[in-house]
């Protein structure tokens, strides 16, 4: 092939993967516009409030989720998420707090996470989601056999985990198999868990 043709093909290559570079920052810069709020259902409600952590990303979320129990909100999960492209894919990782009870007023005072430091947080390694466009939603997935984490009363375990989110509400679906793919407790549905913007 004539250096000409490759010196074409080349640098129509690198076009092309430059667009689709800059076409996954603007999605991610649509995403991180989305998710910001709270969001509840009527078994409790989720939410996200973007905090200062540039050392991770210049996406992150504090994540808390509740559950109604006796009429009370209770906080079941406190976690840090943030978004990057990497490899031309949008990728969520996610963190737990070492300390959770220092951030629990940190939907209110998102400022605290201005201290929040390496040593704060601890990666949920091989649980990252990849994040897709599909119309007018963002649709996130895992992969089950690289994501093992702690499940409460059952130890580790593997988790497949799945979440979509519009303009208007938040979908996420967790569920726990063990090594041979048994799915550990549960409804076995494939369905995700719906919540509504408040």
């Amino acid at each position: 092939m004539p250096q000409r043709v490759l010196t074409v093909l080349t640098l129509l290559c690198v076009a092309a993967c430059s667009s689709t570079a800059d076409l996954r920052k603007a999605e991610l810069s649509e995403l991180s516009g989305w998710l910001p709020g709270t969001y509840g259902n009527d078994s409790g409600s989720i939410a996200f409030v973007p905090i200062y952590a540039p050392f991770i990303s210049d996406h992150v979320f504090f994540n808390e989720e509740t559950v109604l129990r006796d009429g009370r909100a209770v906080v079941t999960s406190q976690r840090v998420v943030a978004f990057e492209v990497i490899d031309k894919q949008i990728v969520q990782a996610s963190y737990l707090l070492t300390e959770p009870a220092r951030w629990r007023a940190g939907l209110a005072h998102p400022e605290l996470f201005k201290g929040l430091m390496e040593a704060d947080l601890r990666l949920l390694a091989g649980c990252e989601m990849l994040w897709v466009k599909d119309q007018e939603r963002f649709v996130g997935a895992n992969d089950r056999k690289n994501c093992r984490s702690s499940r409460p009363g059952s130890g580790l375990a593997f988790l497949d985990a799945r979440a979509e989110v519009t303009a208007d509400d938040y979908a996420r679906s967790e569920r726990w198999f063990d090594a041979a793919g048994r799915e550990l407790g549960g409804a076995g549905s494939e369905s995700l868990e719906r919540f509504r913007r408040e």
